[in-house]
């Protein structure tokens, strides 16, 4: 962002203020300087007048001019195409010393092709200042009073200094003069100051030559007023103000806008009248002008046909002297940005999203008054009175707090009285309580990133000055690991990585990007279309993953070509749903062999789904299976699959490698489970045990083969029999005389906490036992 000293004089006096002192303060309340050129015109630079122009008679390209610089007329050569009778110019006198870009320039009296010459008529790039134009500088009244001789350094505009800032991105509102200027004046303690502005010349309203009309709902603030150009030019004080401040000089109307714009920070646009349609109207109104939401739910202009997105882009038509309709605009930057991500695809004008996006100012009318009294003070413009107002109900965004709690943040003693007068400087609204036991703070609207206490603690520092801030030694309050959730968390993390370690699992670290295609090939869930990644590191690596297994078979696969044959992996990592929410997980990996070929196993030892189950349970405890699994992943065998349950909820799931996977593996498990849900049983209370002898009974039963043991199992201990501690099946058998049922033995641990179980006690629990299954499964005892 780029200003200029006679910029900030638009609202602010900064004379008599030095400049190190401006760049200091720009420094402390956050506005970090990173550049600063003066630009001031050399002494014996003055103002003059071209009363006559003659050609030379000895050369084509030279003229010979009398010109007034006040104390006379002084005869100078000049080659400039661009000059003429009647002109303004910078006339360079004899002694003046000019740093031009071929070096330095010290006029001195001289004759031209046998004409003599006495001064030098200067182009703005001579003078040290941007290129305004082809020629010499012409000088005119936006300036200032022009009178021959003055010098040129008199005016502010020549007396000036260019300052780079470098603002954070949630500084939107300095991305303007106003908004850098009402910063200093809170900081240097100077009055700010908003002129009176001339917004309409002529009588007729708006609604006479054009009517405004909304459809269903919006979400932008938008100001319109309707003016007549019959004549307009680019003025001096626009043109070489925008240049100073790295802002394209284009057609005249477009230099007001972005004039008007960058003083501002409103968002300002010209139509074209004779784009409105003119059929449907009320009132005689010429024009219609229509705010609807398009196809893709962004606020848009239609005339004729759709002209605009509000914040987004706009057709840029060259307007010159014709009938015009002016829109100041604003929309909430955190909204549009939010559109913005979810249609990537729509187009877009990079410099006015850049603008919308970090928060422009909602102050539209004040916006609209500069642009007006622009073109009414420097154009032949006739503005239409009135203005039409089309507005949102945007909630404000009062913060409680205290003066106390605003104490403990900045650490230093503020009287309140100094605090609140910084807020409402700085545009904030408060409002305390009668005891004043607590106030609510609500920022101006062109602060949407103030949302909290620290916001405001963060607002008041940067006036008052980090540098007051009295130094104090740092305080530390040890805290025990045992009240530390964040670290007891990763603790137990670490102690099962630690385990399966035990086991004989390396741990691994994979990206956490993948291969968006090779994981809907294995039919894993994928991220939406409208939050993948803009810029992905690679090709491959070109989304983020949603599970750990594909990338750790990869892992397996590369090994197995290295001739490892006995691999176990395991791994702890974020995986990513659909909707982009994150999701730690952890997953288990194994090829065939659990161990490679070596006595007393010449054969080796290859896991089996139960082998596979067991290890785990080592692992992260005891689980129970079920064979209802909800994935539909290529990665799970179809017949040797389950989900993993304790206690009634999901942990995930363990199956056998899908040979249809394309994985070039012989054999593999895999389980992939929810850490979150681990964490939840890691602080279970150790359970009592018992002094007294446990007891075991075993029953075998006939029932029918497809009730899963996990429903027998839920409702035995569901009716929560005496002594019965646990259950677990012992054998399970089919034969055909047994048509659709199968002989199921189950075993019985049953102790009590108080005494030794006498044979009867274990009797009535047996008997009870056999009553479950002839009610719930119509199962009978097997003879």
């Amino acid at each position: 962002m780029k200003v200029t000293k006679f910029l900030l004089e638009e609202f602010i006096r900064l004379q008599g203020v030095p400049l190190d002192r401006i760049l200091q303060v720009l420094n402390q309340i956050g506005l970090e300087v990173e550049g600063c050129e003066v630009l001031r015109v050399p002494d014996g630079v003055v103002v003059g007048k071209v009363v006559d122009k003659q050609a030379h008679p000895n050369a084509d390209k030279l003229s010979i001019c009398q010109v007034d610089v006040g104390e006379g007329v002084l005869q100078i050569v000049c080659g400039a195409t661009n000059v003429a009778q009647d002109q303004w110019v910078a006339v360079a006198l004899e002694g003046c010393v000019l740093q031009t870009p071929k070096g330095e320039l010290k006029i001195a009296q001289t004759e031209l092709r046998g004409v003599s010459s006495s001064g030098m008529l200067c182009s703005s790039v001579e003078l040290g200042l941007p290129k305004t134009n082809e020629g010499i500088m012409l000088l005119d009244s936006s300036i200032g009073d022009l009178k021959a001789g003055k010098a040129l350094n008199e005016y502010k505009i020549f007396d000036n200094f260019v300052l780079e800032l470098g603002l954070t991105p949630n500084r939107g509102d300095c991305l303007s003069v106003v908004g850098i200027a009402r910063d200093l004046s809170v900081a240097l303690n100077i009055p700010f100051v908003l002129k009176s502005y001339q917004d309409e010349n002529t009588p007729l309203g708006i609604g006479r030559v054009m009517q405004i009309a909304h459809e269903g709902k919006h979400y932008s603030d938008l100001l319109y007023k309707v003016a007549n150009i019959i004549s307009i030019q680019t003025p001096l004080k626009i043109r070489l103000s925008l240049l100073m401040c790295d802002l394209e000089c284009k057609a005249p109307l477009q230099d007001f806008l972005a004039y008007a714009g960058h003083l501002s920070g409103v968002i300002l646009k010209a139509y074209r009248f004779s784009d409105f349609a003119k059929n449907n109207l009320v009132n005689n109104a010429e024009a219609q002008l229509l705010l609807k939401q398009d196809s893709d739910g962004f606020d848009s202009v239609y005339g004729k046909n759709q002209l605009s997105r509000i914040g987004v882009h706009y057709e840029k038509t060259d307007l010159a002297c014709e009938f015009v309709v002016l829109e100041a605009s604003y929309v909430n930057p955190i909204l549009i940005a939010q559109k913005l991500y979810e249609h990537k695809e729509v187009l877009k004008d990079s410099e006015l999203v850049y603008k919308t996006t970090r928060g422009s100012n909602p102050d539209l009318t004040f916006g609209m008054q500069i642009l007006c009294d622009l073109l009414i003070r420097n154009a032949h413009t006739e503005v239409y009175s009135s203005t039409h107002r089309i507005v949102t109900q945007e909630e404000t965004k009062a913060i409680r707090t205290t003066f106390c709690s605003l104490l403990d943040i900045l650490g230093d003693e503020i009287s309140k009285e100094e605090m609140a007068l910084y807020l409402k400087r700085l545009g904030f609204k408060i409002e305390a309580s009668f005891d004043e036991s607590f106030f609510m703070a609500t920022p101006p609207r062109y602060r949407h990133d103030i949302s909290s206490v620290q916001d405001i603690a963060e607002e008041i520092l940067r006036i008052y000055g980090i540098d007051k801030l009295k130094a104090q030694p740092l305080t530390f309050t040890e805290q025990t690991n045992a009240c530390n959730d964040e670290y007891r968390n990763y603790k137990y993390k670490r102690d099962l990585i630690k385990k399966a370690s035990a086991q004989g699992f390396v741990e691994t670290l994979h990206y956490v990007f993948y291969d968006r295609e090779k994981l809907k090939a294995l039919e894993l869930p994928v991220l939406n279309e409208e939050l993948e990644l803009l810029n992905p590191i690679t090709n491959e690596l070109n989304t983020l993953r949603t599970s750990l297994i594909p990338a750790m078979l990869e892992s397996i696969q590369r090994n197995e070509r290295f001739g490892f044959k006995n691999i176990a992996l395991c791994e702890i990592g974020m995986c990513y749903n659909a909707k982009r929410e994150q999701k730690e997980k952890l997953a288990f990996v194994v090829n065939a062999y659990k161990k490679k070929e070596c006595y007393p196993a010449p054969k080796g030892e290859k896991w089996d789904f139960y082998s596979f189950c067991s290890t785990l349970s080592s692992i992260i405890g005891e689980f129970e299976l079920s064979s209802e699994v909800q994935s539909s992943s290529l990665l799970l065998h179809p017949y040797q699959r389950a989900t993993i349950y304790r206690e009634g909820k999901v942990l995930g799931y363990v199956a056998k490698l899908n040979p249809m996977s394309n994985f070039e593996i012989d054999q593999a498990f895999i389980c992939e489970l929810d850490c979150e849900v681990l964490l939840s049983f890691q602080q279970k209370p150790n359970p009592h045990f018992s002094k007294y002898q446990a007891n075991t009974r075993d029953l075998t039963f006939l029932i029918d083969k497809e009730i899963p043991f996990s429903q027998i199992k839920e409702v035995i201990l569901n009716e929560q029999i005496p002594y019965l501690v646990s259950i677990y099946p012992l054998d399970l058998y089919y034969d055909q005389s047994f048509g659709n049922q199968v002989s199921l033995s189950i075993r019985y641990i049953l102790q009590s906490q108080e005494k030794t179980l006498q044979e009867q006690d274990l009797y009535e629990v047996m008997q009870k036992i056999i009553v479950l299954f002839e009610k719930h499964f119509k199962a009978s005892l097997r003879q």
